[in-house]
């Protein structure tokens, strides 16, 4: 990532508002954007849900978002470059891809043009810009563009329609659903029961539900909205009820 200067200087030059994919040239607009076409490709599917586990965020945004930039890396062949230097099926500026690029496969290479390398950096980026907590402020930061941010959540509805809930497991929870706690329950900074605990609400708490399913150790997790206390956090899906 550059520095703000760097980055103000850049998008003045390039009379871009994008930060991930600065100055990209989107290979798409309009409704054509927030309505994917044909399924998602078997393996960036895998990937895509893969990381969202492993991230803790809707595996759904990371697809919405390289539906939006490269269709999946299927719009062109070999590594899609625009023309103002974002690469990769996932769009990334070189110097942003210093500061966030991920080795995802373990392969000891962090390769911009490498879909497992560039899913899970985009999910990097993301949780580094306010995902999950706040969606709209993380995909604004990849891109700054109100249009851009509303193709990239309605290409995921589409996604959550076609194949189910954000992150993996059953869950008898939707977006959008009141919860509380059957007993004291920890809210967590990300699923699983290694991560921080934020605060532990007690049951007659309620909470929206804003994302999930994820299953980690063993639990499935939703991230939740403690409404009264403005908290964001996970939770195991078990200790919750309908409010």
């Amino acid at each position: 990532m550059t520095d703000q200067l760097t980055r103000r200087s850049m998008l003045q030059a390039l009379g871009s508002t994008s930060v991930a994919a600065v100055g990209a040239t989107s290979v798409l607009s309009g409704t054509a954007a927030a309505n994917p076409t044909g399924d998602i490709p078997s393996n960036y599917l895998t990937e895509y849900r893969q990381t969202g586990s492993e991230w803790g965020i809707d595996w759904t945004y990371l697809a919405g978002v390289g539906w939006v930039e490269t269709q999946h890396g299927q719009y062109t062949t070999g590594c899609a470059e625009s023309g103002a230097g974002a690469k990769g099926p996932m769009q990334f500026m070189p110097a942003t891809w210093d500061a966030y690029g991920v080795d995802g496969n373990g392969d000891g290479d962090k390769n911009i043009c490498d879909y497992q390398d560039a899913i899970p950096a985009a999910a990097n980026y993301l949780t580094a810009s306010g995902a999950p907590g706040n969606w709209n402020d993380a995909l604004y930061a990849y891109n700054h563009s109100w249009d851009y941010v509303n193709h990239v959540k309605e290409t995921a509805a589409v996604y959550r329609d076609r194949y189910g809930g954000g992150g993996g497991g059953g869950g008898g929870f939707s977006d959008g659903d009141r919860v509380t706690p059957t007993a004291n329950l920890n809210t967590r900074k990300q699923p699983g029961t290694g991560s921080q605990v934020l605060a532990t609400m007690a049951p007659g708490t309620e909470g929206e539900i804003m994302n999930g399913p994820t299953d980690k150790n063993g639990y499935t997790w939703w991230g939740v909205h403690w409404l009264a206390d403005d908290i964001w956090g996970w939770s195991v899906e078990q200790y919750l009820k309908h409010a």
